[in-house]
């Protein structure tokens, strides 16, 4: 078994969309129906896929001023922007907040997961599936919808698939021609680590799912 390290995980989103659930959730299975806090906490798990083993460092972050998201930001390899479906606001900061990712990090240099979170409340649903979508598009990023509450499974699937990217993404920034790589170099590299050869068409768009 190989150990590559280290991959940093930041979970962000507005208050009471279920960034603590989602996190605990994958962490022990369980779920948190409710849960406050006043600070950041920081998780440590190892994850072993592929004959890989790598340690995990998620942070479950609370409300912060600018510059306590800058920190973040700066601080994270891999990202979790969580909103909640039954919240259009919190979709709105969702949308504000990979916009201020992608001005800070280097698009090739870190992994972005867009989670709707409270799928199991479809029947109050604020935020349809083809607007979470089409975010991810924009900012190129990966998609899921989950809930915490009903399903370990897809919160599983979603975390490992952002983690799985990321491992593939700081691979790349280990290899000499780094400084070369561009965004679009970058979605061809992981499509031959992956083992997908798709067209043009098929590069463009990011691995979505609704469970």
């Amino acid at each position: 078994m190989t150990n590559i390290g280290r991959i940093r995980t930041v979970v962000l989103g507005s208050s009471r969309v279920g960034k603590s659930a989602v996190t605990v959730r994958y962490l022990t299975k369980r779920f948190i129906g409710e849960y406050s806090s006043n600070t950041d906490l920081l998780y440590r798990h190892d994850v072993t896929f592929d004959s890989v083993l790598t340690e995990v460092e998620i942070l479950d972050t609370c409300k912060c001023s600018t510059t306590c998201l800058f920190d973040h930001i700066r601080w994270g390899d891999a990202f979790v922007i969580v909103y909640s479906v039954v919240d259009w606001s919190s979709f709105i900061e969702a949308e504000d907040l990979l916009d201020k990712l992608s001005k800070l990090k280097l698009p090739s240099y870190f992994a972005t997961l867009l989670l709707g979170n409270k799928r199991d409340l479809d029947h109050s649903r604020c935020v349809a599936v083809d607007a979470g979508q089409e975010l991810s598009l924009r900012f190129g990023c990966q998609f899921y919808e989950v809930s915490a509450a009903d399903n370990f499974a897809g919160v599983s699937l979603a975390f490992h698939s952002l983690l799985r990217e990321t491992r593939a993404v700081q691979l790349l920034r280990g290899l000499p021609i780094r400084r070369k790589l561009g965004v679009n170099s970058v979605s061809k590299v992981l499509g031959t680590i992956f083992g997908k050869n798709s067209s043009k068409r098929d590069r463009k768009k990011r691995p979505s799912l609704s469970i």
